[in-house]
């Protein structure tokens, strides 16, 4: 746990170390008021504009600079991040990954539900931040931003490090015939892997699907080592105390965040080794 000054506590990965900088928020260490409480990075659905600032700041001292962020629309757009960009042009860019081997560049997307995903290459010293719904996952963004690593960065998917955050579990994420249908489409055998599986209330046209088990397979074939991928048991509709769901709770949800970045002084403000 990250614990410095007034900045959240990040659950962080086993497989991500120096000189990168890397987290996955929780519900704790924020200002905003229930049903927000307390740190919603989210701007969405009503809460105060200016406790969702708070947030961040406390998020961005945790990390060391500030965070760039796009668009997230449920595609498999990915986006190179460098020093000099214009964060508020980045900010209304559509994407739903983002790239960088800028020191200093710290990386983020939110989620309540979906799937954040943290991606090092510990040889170029690139990075890249990716939201992964279903829709995403079955777009492929993952293996989209493996390849963005390797044609922007030179990295080598077998090198790479990939922690897949707090998200829907499969014992929560129910789903109808046609997102099963989408799945099946993507992995023949979704079934006998356990990416899709019969309804655990045995509801009639119904099925449970598992979003990090998916991406993990997707992560694979792209040439992702599976020593280097780790996926967290956390489950964010379980999980009231500690995170935020769409799914369980609406519009009344906030949102959390993935952050990573590599310890620099390219970018102004940036992260400090």
């Amino acid at each position: 746990m990250n614990t410095v000054g007034d900045a959240p506590p990040l659950l962080q990965s086993r497989l991500i170390g120096a000189p990168f900088v890397h987290g996955f928020t929780t519900r704790a260490g924020g200002v905003s008021a229930p049903p927000f409480d307390t740190l919603n990075l989210g701007g969405k659905w009503g809460d105060a504009p200016a406790a969702v600032s708070e947030n961040r700041r406390r998020l961005e001292l945790a990390v060391g600079g500030p965070i760039a962020v796009a668009r997230q629309v449920h595609g498999a757009n990915v986006v190179r991040v460098r020093a000099a960009d214009d964060r508020a042009a980045l900010a209304a860019t559509d994407a739903d990954g983002l790239c960088t081997n800028a020191a200093g560049v710290v990386l983020g997307v939110f989620v309540a539900d979906c799937v954040p995903a943290l991606v090092v290459d510990p040889r170029t010293g690139a990075s890249a931040a990716v939201h992964a719904g279903w829709r995403g996952t079955v777009a492929g963004v993952l293996p989209v931003a493996v390849r963005a690593l390797a044609a922007e960065f030179g990295a080598r998917p077998a090198d790479l490090r990939v922690a897949l955050g707090p998200a829907i579990g499969p014992c929560c994420f129910e789903v109808g015939p046609e997102v099963v249908a989408a799945f099946e489409a993507l992995v023949p055998d979704a079934r006998a892997r356990r990416i899709v599986l019969s309804s655990p209330r045995g509801a009639a046209g119904k099925a449970n699907v598992d979003l990090k088990a998916a991406n993990r397979l997707l992560l694979e074939r792209a040439g992702v080592d599976p020593e280097g991928i780790e996926a967290g048991p956390e489950c964010t509709h379980c999980d009231r105390a500690r995170f935020y769901s769409f799914r369980r709770d609406g519009n009344a949800t906030g949102q959390l965040m993935g952050v990573v970045g590599r310890a620099g002084r390219d970018a102004p403000g940036g992260l400090k080794a």
